[in-house]
């Protein structure tokens, strides 16, 4: 026992020796400087996603008004982000700023609230003592997103607190819609590979089928579950369809079809 208690201390004494010298040997962290950048997870373990993961599909978000009624006209997006650097003991704001893309893009304070907005700049905190949060974007529904779809594109601003991070994590770009649009988790969760090419129409019909909203959340949510409900869902989309679409023939109706013309399908894409 008393031999064992010796081996035991030399050992740990040759273990803190060996901690202490490496420790020495390590330059001390002293930059001041941090920085931000936006959160994505894997739709396989749930961790955290590195900068050669994430995907432009995956940096896309849509939000359409669509799926909370007519009679809302604000509503928020919230999106994650994570700091790099030294935590704080205080609070510490956190800017963003729009990105023109020369296409259609959003108006601040006419579909979506200013960055600026000195309510909403109350909302853009990292707490203290933290490495990360969810920061909101607040949508409007203007009249004029019935002429079309919308496009918010937004990076961090150097605000002396923080600068943007990693290349490939620090821009968002959202889609703000008062239609249906391609939800913008759908290829992310291989929707194609189970329920077939996305369209309006088919998505439309999902909703009204089975009284599911089909966004983000809803399909995240269903494609992390159960797979064998999923692929029965999927078959008993297609069943559903092949149905109406009789009773559509026999009421003298065309089958379902997309803007384009090409017809409803829930015939899943092809993995080769």
């Amino acid at each position: 026992m008393i031999m064992k208690q010796l081996i035991n201390i030399l050992t740990g004494s040759l273990f803190l020796f060996g901690m202490s010298s490496c420790e020495k040997d390590l330059p001390v962290y002293e930059t001041p400087d941090c920085w931000l950048n936006f959160v994505y997870y894997s739709s396989y373990d749930g961790s955290v996603l590195g900068t050669e993961e994430v995907t432009d599909e995956m940096r896309y978000a849509s939000y359409s008004f669509v799926y909370v009624g007519e009679e809302v006209e604000v509503d928020t997006v919230w999106f994650e982000v994570s700091t790099m650097g030294f935590v704080s003991d205080e609070d510490r704001p956190l800017e963003l700023e729009q990105i023109q893309t020369g296409g259609n893009d959003a108006k601040a304070d006419v579909h979506y609230v200013a960055f600026t907005n000195e309510e909403l700049k109350a909302k853009y905190m990292i707490p203290a003592r933290k490495t990360g949060t969810k920061i909101p974007v607040v949508v409007k529904r203007d009249p004029s997103l019935s002429n079309g779809d919308v496009t918010l594109q937004f990076t961090f601003k150097d605000n002396g607190y923080f600068k943007p991070g990693y290349d490939g994590l620090t821009t968002r770009t959202l889609s703000i819609s008062s239609k249906l649009t391609k939800p913008s988790v759908w290829e992310e969760s291989y929707c194609d590979y189970t329920f077939g090419l996305y369209g309006p129409e088919k998505h439309r019909l999902m909703i009204e089928w089975t009284g599911e909203k089909w966004d983000d959340e809803y399909i995240k949510e269903l494609m992390d579950g159960d797979s064998a409900y999923v692929n029965y869902l999927a078959d008993w989309f297609a069943q559903k369809l092949e149905e109406e679409n009789a009773k559509r023939e026999e009421a003298g109706e065309e089958p379902y079809k997309e803007e384009d013309g090409t017809p409803v399908s829930f015939e899943p894409k092809s993995w080769s």
